[in-house]
């Protein structure tokens, strides 16, 4: 007994804030797994969103779309580019437990580009690693319905690199990575309370003059044809600051898209089996 109660004092902190998304969503990772000059990708995906409907005057958005491009202009060295969104994502407001803080929740839009070079390598016979650094800028906005206080309009920085290792071939493939990524948040805009810059992040911090760094996980499977593969993504992201918060513990996606891919070893072995 005494074991569960000391188990549940160690997770109550993590309860306490696991609700209070309040700028931060994670998002799928470019991760092209590259392995040789000139070699291309292109990533459609869509991002599932769990949406509540609040008192029914408001519903969230389904889904969220996404793009990446990734290109290798010479061996070892990778460039990538991608967009995201956040498109009407709903969350209710005011819920909770008696273990949790009242959701600040909200509707929130936001969209973010994001570019990146890095280095990648093969090893064994299907092993393959990468590195990538990048930069984002990105927009988001609140709206809510019942704590109008906290609607705003922001925009943000962000910084990140991003190790990955995987193996397969051509038709299918795993990757694991973990990002580590910094926001800047600036031209914050309350709409409805001047202070809300000074409160919305914790503690009396000001959003802009702080750094909110996350660490972001994430597993992306890919299957099909060398030149038109399916993918799927899961990741969480969690804040690694205990205070002066913006995001809640660990919030989780999952994405699903198609991937068009070219490789001059596709052309060298289509070659090779025609001559056999």
């Amino acid at each position: 007994m005494t074991k569960n109660y000391l188990l549940l004092l160690a997770a109550l902190p993590f309860l306490l804030i696991s609700c209070q998304q309040k700028m931060y969503f994670p998002e799928r990772a470019n991760t092209p797994g590259l392995t040789e000059a000139l070699e291309g990708k292109a990533t459609l995906s869509f991002k599932p969103q769990t949406n509540d409907i609040d008192s029914g005057n408001s519903k969230g958005g389904i889904i969220s779309p996404a793009f990446d491009i990734a290109f290798a202009p010479a061996n070892h060295f990778g460039i990538i580019a991608s967009y995201r969104s956040t498109l009407n994502r709903y969350i209710k407001e005011e819920s909770g437990t008696f273990l949790t803080e009242k959701n600040v929740g909200g509707k929130f839009n936001g969209h973010r580009f994001e570019f990146g070079v890095g280095y990648f390598n093969t090893f064994g016979s299907r092993g393959k690693a990468e590195v990538y650094v990048g930069y984002g800028n990105g927009t988001l906005e609140r709206r809510g319905i019942r704590r109008l206080n906290y609607d705003y309009n922001t925009r943000y920085h962000r910084y990140f690199i991003q190790p990955a290792i995987g193996f397969g071939s051509d038709k299918i493939s795993f990757t694991a990575g973990l990002r580590f990524s910094v926001h800047k948040y600036y031209d914050f805009k309350p709409l409805n309370d001047p202070e809300l810059v000074n409160y919305i992040a914790g503690d009396g911090a000001n959003v802009e003059n702080n750094l909110f760094p996350f660490v972001e996980p994430f597993v992306n499977f890919e299957f099909g044809s060398p030149y038109v593969k399916f993918n799927i993504q899961a990741g969480f992201g969690t804040q690694m600051t205990q205070d002066n918060r913006v995001s809640g513990t660990a919030p989780m996606f999952i994405s699903f898209g198609v991937v068009g891919h070219y490789a001059p070893r596709f052309f060298k072995q289509s070659k090779s089996s025609e001559r056999e």
